[in-house]
């Protein structure tokens, strides 16, 4: 049988981890939202162990670009489309913002609502939390955090219910800074010629 002071110990550290782990959740969850933009430098991990690297920007609400320099792809939202350019064949591709993987990182003071905490990680000099967007089915991000200096370093996107996942890698991380409105431009980068851009 435990004696009272070891249940008392017990109750203490469970009521801690629980508080610690809120708290945690909370500053992450706070980061995502406030910011207005983003840039950065990334390295991605495909699931097949391909490596691509490139950069990355984003402009709340909605705008993002992401340009890679091993291949000639760009992918480009306006804050209402989000478009695919293969410069090379001068081709494009276009998807519902909804149903991007990392759409929230696009919106600020995004619902709680709208998102499920699936867990949340405090090891050695890392914070990681495990995301998904309850508005649409696709999959779920983690996101890994370094505390000191707090900065999100890491995404992992999981799709097809976690068999199948992407890494991104951020480096040379900077929020809030001025982002040149153009770079969100898609009728700017669309390679179709101008007769055939509404079919």
């Amino acid at each position: 049988m435990f004696k009272p002071s070891i249940i008392s110990l017990i109750v203490i550290i469970f009521i801690y981890k629980i508080c610690f782990g809120n708290v945690n959740k909370e500053r992450i969850i706070k980061y995502l939202q406030d910011f207005r933009s983003l840039n950065a430098e990334f390295i991605q991990i495909n699931n097949n162990g391909g490596v691509l690297s490139g950069k990355i920007l984003i402009n709340r609400p909605g705008k993002a670009r992401i340009e890679y320099n091993e291949i000639p792809m760009l992918m480009i939202s306006d804050g209402k489309r989000f478009a695919t350019i293969n410069k090379e064949l001068k081709s494009i591709a276009f998807y519902n913002l909804a149903d991007i993987p990392v759409n929230l990182f696009l919106y600020k003071n995004f619902k709680k609502k709208n998102i499920e905490v699936i867990s949340t990680e405090d090891f050695e000099n890392q914070l990681k939390i495990k995301i998904k967007n309850n508005e649409n089915n696709q999959g779920f991000v983690e996101i890994i955090f370094e505390k000191k200096p707090f900065v999100m370093k890491k995404w992992i996107i999981f799709q097809d219910d976690g068999q199948k996942k992407t890494q991104v890698l951020l480096n040379n991380l900077l929020l809030n800074k001025k982002n040149i409105s153009t770079k969100f431009n898609i009728d700017n980068e669309d390679p179709r010629p101008t007769v055939l851009r509404n079919f």
